[in-house]
């Protein structure tokens, strides 16, 4: 009888901040694939974000545990805090693999990254490492999806499937612009993480005194 390894899923990104669409897609990879849990993977320094604006690790990771530690199948993974320049995801799975070899890993990404993933480093070293979840919205075209994933798993032997998800239209960055504008978020984010937030005056708009003093 072959022994059966665990099920986590991968759900990397910037959090910045973790928000409530965050939660929803992790809750519906754990409970459509039957996972044993889901890792959240804040990314260190990403090559696809490297201009945009960010609270750093610290903040973020701070954010992250305010968010599921109430969820008992969310946890925290931390292989990527380090003061590297940058983190590619083949090097991440690489070393999760070679860390837990009884593990079989199930990264979450969005189907429009399908569409670019021959721009990834090192492609087909991802598609070996893990099983592919591949987030839809009600904007993808699911034929064109499923064109894409057929040409993937030809070109790189990868294994993928379609993670389905509700349309919720929120995004990190809307976030931190509604911040900085001194609009409402508690709709958007766990109540924890708006009160860290508010704490730490994260995303303020900066006065024009203090850009001139920078």
């Amino acid at each position: 009888m072959a022994d059966a390894k665990r099920r986590i899923g991968i759900m990397g990104g910037t959090f910045d901040p973790v928000h409530n669409a965050h939660l929803t897609l992790a809750g519906q990879a754990y409970e459509q694939f039957s996972l044993d849990e889901i890792w959240m993977l804040p990314n260190g320094n990403p090559p696809h974000k490297r201009d945009t604006r960010q609270a750093d690790m610290e903040c973020r990771m701070e954010m992250l545990r305010l968010a599921i530690r109430d969820i008992p199948y969310l946890k925290l993974c931390d292989v990527e805090e380090s003061g590297r320049e940058y983190h590619y995801t083949y090097e991440t799975l690489k070393r999760l693999n070679r860390r837990y070899p009884d593990t079989q890993f199930y990264f979450i990404m969005g189907a429009d990254s399908l569409f670019d993933f021959d721009k990834w480093r090192e492609p087909g070293m991802i598609s070996k490492e893990c099983i592919l979840l591949a987030a839809v919205r009600d904007h993808c075209s699911r034929a064109n999806i499923q064109e894409r994933i057929q040409e993937l798993e030809a070109r790189y032997g990868a294994v993928i499937y379609l993670l389905n998800t509700p349309n919720m239209d929120v995004a990190s960055e809307d976030i931190r612009e509604a911040l900085s504008e001194q609009r409402e978020i508690s709709n958007l984010v766990p109540a924890a993480v708006e009160e860290y937030i508010r704490r730490k005056k994260l995303y303020q708009k900066r006065t024009q005194e203090t850009d001139e003093e920078i």
